[in-house]
């Protein structure tokens, strides 16, 4: 199925509130070396102890570590791994998806019309993603920016405007 890119909207908006940025890297390095650290402590620490459970645990949550965080790291590096950042607030925003049944699409489009979006988390959603609503919200709640989505002809087209509430 094809998806429409909300993201390049708002990378649109007036003055650059919306930049596309690459998520900080210290978090995967910090698993990464964590994990290696374990697995250097068994090595060096443990060599002449017999503690075959620590040992292993060691070993097994050492390399998950470097596994993971290698991984998170890679994929950070490379890529067109990017994600909208709030200027103004200097920090990424979080994204939310709602589906909803096509029957609910009247009060689905007045609530996000509205801006409304407290209620909007409240109206019984659906598995299917037949009307879809994402949501883009600044942690610190100073920039709410939403869109409906309904699904037509194996893509999700557009119903409405992005509604932007600052």
């Amino acid at each position: 199925m094809a998806k429409y890119d909300m993201c390049e909207a708002l990378y649109a908006l007036p003055d650059g509130k919306i930049q596309p940025r690459r998520k900080p890297i210290a978090m995967p390095l910090m698993i990464t070396l964590a994990g290696a650290a374990m697995v250097a402590v068994n090595i060096w620490v443990l060599a002449g102890y017999d503690m075959p459970n620590l040992k292993s645990a060691l070993v097994l949550f050492g390399w998950v570590g470097i596994m993971v965080g290698g991984a998170m790291l890679a994929s950070r590096l490379s890529g067109k791994s990017l994600a909208p950042y709030h200027k103004e607030d200097g920090c990424f925003l979080r994204r939310e998806e709602l589906k909803f049944n096509k029957d609910q699409k009247t009060t689905v489009l007045e609530l996000v019309g509205k801006g409304d979006f407290t209620i909007l988390r409240g109206v019984p959603s659906d598995g299917v993603s037949a009307l879809v609503v994402e949501i883009y919200t600044s942690p610190r709640g100073k920039f709410t920016a939403a869109q409906t989505f309904e699904s037509v002809d194996w893509e999700m087209v557009p119903v409405g405007e992005i509604k932007i509430v600052e």
